[in-house]
């Protein structure tokens, strides 16, 4: 008999000797499969999992044949006729009695057909600018969703997410089924079956930092790109190419969003200003464009845009005037 490792449904429901023990069809299995479960009891659920499967029953919807239906409606016809020449006129004929019976059967089985043939609920989600959102998933999975961002799913598969704009996910792995978890966007699919990553689909790109476990991306031009912690890729599938890639960064400056803060390192003020853009919808406008390549260190508060501003212009040493949708930043 052959020993594996069994840590799916699948492993067992494939397994010859598993499937004797369930239906006790040989005595070795039994013995074997008895002891294998005393030594191993943590996978007592599954093992009960796929023993129910393989003892189930399962039901097969059939749509009623017409041809079929409209003969042995004529045949109950015919029936009713007979058996009402045999009575006597005075006896009330149970012909509409065994009508009803029939459009009522009818009735049920077309009822059941709608029913699964019914389309699936579209359910979205979605923030302002300035707005971010805490979501628990039907799966159980977590997700924070970042300004002007939106995600939708489909009640009947709720581990296949499509999302515009940025949010940080945390699957919540199925261990005992090993499903698969999908967000997708207009660049790339992401593949996960339980772990932490971020995703930004802005400025017509989609951007993906794992900040911990494994996932499969699957770009849109059909090449896949495995990634470990700490990775970060950047694709657009419009100019086809990896816009940026890098093996190792600090979670804390691709995820700091979700916690009420921005943390820039050395980077252009230009850059920096984008994703106060981004978080509030604004326009940047600089006068002076030596003060684009100002670089910034530190992190600066995004729950209060004035605090921000403030934190930013002492940081680079520039004057930020807020007029209307605008950014105006200049020396001071």
């Amino acid at each position: 008999m052959a020993k594996k490792k069994y840590n799916t449904i699948e492993d067992f429901l494939s397994d010859e000797s598993f499937n004797n023990w369930v239906k006790e069809d040989r005595l070795t299995d039994v013995d074997f499969w008895e002891e294998w479960i005393a030594l191993n009891p943590t996978k007592k659920e599954l093992v009960n999992e796929a023993k129910d499967i393989v003892l189930g029953v399962q039901f097969i919807h059939l749509k009623p044949n017409p041809e079929k239906v409209n003969a042995d409606w004529a045949a109950l016809e015919n029936k009713i006729k007979a058996r009402n020449l045999k009575k006597t006129k005075k006896q009330t004929p149970n012909y509409y009695k065994y009508i009803g019976i029939a459009a009522s059967i009818l009735l049920i089985i077309s009822i059941g057909i709608y029913t699964l043939n019914e389309s699936p609920k579209k359910i979205i989600h979605k923030t302002a600018y300035g707005e971010v959102l805490n979501l628990k998933l039907m799966d159980g999975s977590l997700v924070t969703l970042n300004s002007n961002s939106s995600i939708h799913y489909y009640n009947n598969d709720n581990r296949r997410v499509w999302l515009t704009g940025e949010a940080f996910f945390e699957v919540d792995k199925k261990v005992t089924t090993n499903a698969k978890f999908w967000v997708i966007t207009d660049d790339l699919n992401v593949e996960v079956y339980g772990t932490s990553f971020n995703v930004n689909t802005k400025h017509k790109k989609t951007a993906v930092f794992l900040e911990e476990g494994r996932i499969w991306l699957e770009l849109k031009n059909g090449n896949t790109r495995k990634m470990n912690p700490g990775n970060f890729i950047s694709y657009s599938s419009t100019d086809n190419l990896i816009t940026e890639q890098i093996d190792k960064v600090a979670p804390r400056l691709k995820t700091s969003w979700k916690d009420g803060s921005i943390v820039f390192e050395k980077l252009p003020l230009l850059e920096a200003i984008k994703k106060i853009e981004d978080t509030y919808g604004l326009t940047a406008v600089f006068k002076d464009s030596t003060c684009k390549t100002k670089l910034i260190t530190g992190g600066v508060p995004i729950t209060n845009l004035n605090i921000c501003l403030k934190a930013i212009e002492k940081s680079v040493n520039v004057k930020i005037t807020k007029l209307n949708n605008q950014l105006i930043i200049e020396k001071k």
